[in-house]
């Protein structure tokens, strides 16, 4: 039976409260629902298909941590480049035996 078939005294509320914007808030989402499904609350199937649904929203998520991520390691790079109109020549972080 699925929730909307179920009478009105056993659907579940709906939580709008966690913040699906962080990986915390997708982390504790995911936890919520499997506390759910061990409980019986929800059937398991349901419970997976909403946690795959987490899972792409996480992978968004980190998608878009990693470009952050790019961006400014190419801000400092260009700034690292260029000091006082002098060219900085790095050394290579590591040898080649």
């Amino acid at each position: 039976m699925s929730l909307s078939d179920k009478p009105n005294a056993e659907v579940l509320t709906p939580r709008n409260k966690m913040p699906l914007d962080t990986l915390a808030g997708v982390r504790g989402e995911m936890a919520r629902l499997y506390r759910l499904g061990l409980n019986g609350k929800i059937r398991s199937d349901e419970m997976t298909r909403f946690v795959y649904v987490l899972k792409e929203v996480r992978a968004c998520l980190e998608a878009e941590m990693l470009t952050d991520v790019q961006q400014r390691l190419d801000v400092l790079s260009r700034a690292m480049e260029n000091v006082n109109g002098h060219r900085i020549i790095h050394p290579p972080a590591f040898t080649r035996s």
